[in-house]
């Protein structure tokens, strides 16, 4: 697949995960979120959405700099299917929290999700370092996300 190709790819799966998974989002139980005790420093469903947007932005844009390396280090296409895996657990979090309203499962997911993405951030030092810094950025908002499911978990 030709470099630009991937490119488009990187952000066509990336927000296409993000999509896939607001299918199973009912908008009426989004009601059910904005009903629920929120810690503080607990966002707005707006600003919620906006920082989503920004980090699949982040994560496309790594994957498109990891897949597009020349030249290409030998474990790339590893690190690119396991790219992949993540946008599965990133998918399944928002239909556990928003879609089943199953907290606990959410949060489990998101201790997976948050391991595989720091062997993403670990491994692509090797690759290209703004794909670290892209992955820690990544991270650093799934550690966020998990004090706000472990504080709704506890304050529901």
């Amino acid at each position: 697949m030709a470099a630009p190709l991937k490119v488009v790819f990187a952000f066509l799966a990336s927000f296409g995960a993000a999509f896939f998974a607001y299918l199973f989002v009912n908008p009426a139980l989004l009601d059910w979120y904005a009903s629920l005790t929120k810690p503080a420093f607990a966002p707005s469903q707006n600003t919620f959405a906006v920082m989503w947007l920004i980090i699949y932005g982040a994560m496309a844009t790594a994957l498109a700099i990891a897949w597009t390396k020349d030249p290409r280090p030998d474990h790339i296409e590893g690190w690119v299917r396991f790219f992949f895996v993540q946008l599965l657990f990133n998918a399944a979090f928002m239909m556990f929290l928003l879609g089943q309203h199953a907290v606990l499962v959410a949060f489990v997911d998101l201790l997976f999700l948050g391991f595989i993405v720091l062997s993403l951030a670990a491994s692509a030092g090797e690759i290209d370092r703004r794909t670290v810094y892209l992955m820690l950025a990544y991270f650093l908002w799934i550690i966020y996300n998990g004090y706000l499911v472990v504080s709704i978990w506890l304050l529901n």
